[in-house]
């Protein structure tokens, strides 16, 4: 438990980490829009405007277990601190390379792979290093502040902001992020230092035993594990239809590079929208018909992005998958807090959010593939009849009602 005065609000320190999340989230929602227009610029071949989604979505994949087992080992604040200096320098390098020389799919592909690392630390740090800052009653409310912040910064303001700064100047959104990611590194520096985790002498001879032990425990719970599979097919539906919105948007519906931003802001919209109605609807509803409503709209969000005839019916679409994800967020991660043992908590955790975000990748992929061999509409058809199958499955096995 943290020692920091309830009567001071959440403290300092937190402060310190709100503000250090909210500046790197509104430099990741602006390279959110800048990337794939980059990407765009240079090549309209589908298949190569999404490997730059797959590149920033494979470190989860590779990386995301001994991400979590560093941050175990580690001072988390430190951890965080370096991370975000290696983004600084890698942005900074990347902006004076395109001011230069000009960028290449290349260097894009290895600058976004090179973030998604140093992502897979920083993200994972920050949600272990909260409990130490905050005390235990204060959570919530900080959790809530830190999210709200996100999506706010990552998906609301951030792409259109990225979108004009990319049309005023192509070098400007990558020099932007580097400053958010050096504000953030000196703002973290400040935190309190603290090592974390098992002690030196039991690291090198439990840890592997322990990653078993919680892959195990998921895989044998039929709730987890559906919620996972779950996780996984939304993701990799989701990430698919992403990895060429920008195909959509700019080539389908002959829209600018801001109308661009705009319409990924409304999946932001719609997320802050979901964040206020997510625990009435699981309220009103019950855990299982939440599930339900969540998978359907997913589904049918899908379908009508890619059957959009506008920017307009393309954002109210986002916006109905991100309202959407937020239902499914608040229900299964309440679902697994009160499900898994508070001793295997971390490692299945981590497990659960590899298998989801493993997918994202793979998702891309696919969804470069299907839009180069069927078109980039029938990218989101095809996410959307998947995730369909998904709701049938929920619907024969229900696992919010498993224990």
């Amino acid at each position: 438990m943290a020692t920091t005065s309830t009567r001071r609000g959440l403290g300092a320190p937190f402060r310190l980490l709100f503000l250090a999340s909210t500046g790197s989230n509104l430099g990741d929602g602006v390279l959110l829009a800048a990337i794939p227009l980059l990407a765009r610029r240079l090549s309209d071949d589908a298949l190569a405007v999404s490997s730059v989604t797959v590149a920033a979505t494979l470190p989860w994949l590779l990386f995301g277990l001994a991400a979590g087992a560093i941050v175990d080992r580690v001072d988390r604040s430190r951890l965080m601190v370096h991370a975000d200096a290696l983004r600084t320098v890698g942005l900074a390098l990347f902006a004076l390379f395109i001011a230069t020389s000009g960028a290449t799919l290349p260097l894009i592909i290895a600058m976004v792979f090179v973030l998604g690392a140093a992502e897979t630390l920083c993200d994972t740090a920050a949600q272990a290093v909260l409990p130490s800052l905050v005390d235990t009653d204060q959570l919530e409310r900080a959790n809530g502040r830190l999210f709200g912040a996100q999506i706010a910064t990552n998906g609301f303001i951030g792409p259109p902001l990225g979108a004009m700064l990319f049309a005023a100047g192509t070098v400007l959104p990558f020099g932007f992020d580097a400053a958010t990611f050096a504000l953030s590194a000196i703002l973290l520096a400040r935190l309190p230092s603290r090592r974390h985790g098992v002690p030196p002498a039991a690291r090198e001879t439990t840890l592997l035993k322990e990653v078993v032990e919680g892959l195990a425990w998921l895989w044998h719970h039929r709730g987890i594990r559906a919620f996972a599979v779950g996780a996984a097919v939304v993701n990799l539906a989701h990430m698919g239809a992403m990895a060429v919105i920008v195909l959509l948007v700019r080539d389908e519906l002959g829209a600018d590079e801001l109308a661009f931003g705009l319409v990924l802001a409304g999946a932001a919209a719609g997320s802050i929208i979901g964040s206020q109605l997510a625990s009435d609807a699981v309220h009103r509803l019950g855990r299982q018909n939440a599930v339900l409503a969540s998978i359907a709209t997913f589904s049918l969000a899908l379908l009508g992005v890619g059957l959009a005839p506008n920017t307009i019916a393309a954002a109210l679409g986002l916006a109905a998958f991100g309202l959407a994800g937020e239902v499914w967020n608040v229900v299964a991660v309440s679902y697994r807090q009160a499900i898994i043992p508070d001793v295997l908590l971390g490692r299945v955790m981590a497990t659960y959010r590899v298998i989801a975000y493993g997918a994202m990748p793979i998702g891309a992929a696919v969804g470069g593939l299907t839009a180069k061999v069927l078109g980039v509409r029938a990218t989101f058809v095809v996410g959307a009849v998947a995730v369909a199958a998904l709701f049938i499955y929920f619907v024969a096995h229900p696992p919010a009602e498993s224990s």
